[in-house]
């Protein structure tokens, strides 16, 4: 008889553990949704404050399931609507770490592309003037290593086409901040830095806009050095017009540059950012 009780208060002690367990999966799973829906409302109505809030407090207290899943998307767009750069790149590679063979990998790259990108634009800088291309080039290059990620990885992805569009420009931006170097030593007189400068940008970015006033400024510089016969062979070249080649296929930026972070006098010409695409929803996203 005894034996016979303690089998049957052995067995209401294991449903009644079930039964908490399974309480408690309930109750975590309709906190984190709260929490969700919170931070959901404040993206809504572009309050990147309290969504970040609300998403770095789910994600520290709800780790796993949909909504954590969810949440490391979206405050990767979180951030990048802040600003903050530096958290941006860390979600969207958290994200990767995670969720490696994710459905939403390929975004994950191509916000980081975008919020590397637009790191030195500043609405302040544009209204008076100063051309943001020609600041930090680190961030570009790691921009432009993000999206060629996308193109080479993931072809087939949403993201593809813009991002070999912002390849493109990124290339275009490249070119115009070593001709901005190139001039930097120029009007120091540095001849031999600026030929060397000039040379580079028309050997590595064929096809820019970049490359005519590079040889313009190559001829000055071999003028300067009284190499005058290199200076009549550049002339011979640009009329020629042997320097309208273009890049074939995806452009690959010179590898001399990686890591530059030198930044020179801006140029008086202001350019307007790029269309930003519209970015998910924020619709759930399942593991």
């Amino acid at each position: 008889m005894k034996r016979f009780l303690l089998i049957l208060l052995t067995i209401g002690v294991l449903a009644g553990c079930a039964s908490t367990d399974d309480g408690g999966t309930e109750l975590r799973d309709a906190e984190a949704a709260a929490l969700y829906e919170t931070a959901k409302r404040a993206m809504d109505r572009g309050d990147w404050q309290t969504a970040t809030t609300e998403l770095e407090a789910l994600q520290a207290q709800y780790p796993f399931g949909i909504y954590a899943t969810q949440a490391q998307l979206d405050i990767i767009h979180v951030y990048y609507q802040s600003r903050d750069v530096a958290s941006a790149v860390a979600a969207a590679e958290r994200f990767r770490r995670i969720n490696p063979r994710h459905s939403a990998v390929p975004y994950s790259w191509y916000m980081q592309g975008l919020a590397l990108e637009e790191k030195n634009d500043d609405t302040l800088k544009r209204w008076v003037g100063v051309d943001t291309t020609l600041r930090d080039p680190v961030p570009r290059r790691q921009a432009f290593d993000a999206y060629t990620t996308i193109v080479n990885d993931y072809p087939d992805s949403d993201y593809a086409d813009d991002a070999r569009q912002r390849l493109a420009g990124l290339f275009e931006q490249s070119a115009r901040y070593q001709l901005s170097v190139a001039q930097f030593y120029a009007d120091r007189r540095a001849w031999v830095a600026a030929a060397q400068r000039a040379i580079s940008i028309i050997n590595e970015f064929a096809g820019t806009a970049s490359v005519e006033p590079a040889m313009t400024l190559l001829e000055s510089a071999y003028r300067k050095l009284d190499l005058n016969d290199l200076a009549d062979g550049v002339v011979a070249a640009r009329d020629q017009g042997s320097i309208n080649g273009q890049a074939d296929g995806l452009p690959e930026m010179p590898e001399r540059y990686e890591g530059e972070s030198i930044e020179v006098p801006p140029s008086p010409e202001a350019t307007e950012p790029p269309q930003q695409p519209e970015v998910p929803d924020g619709d759930m996203m399942e593991m």
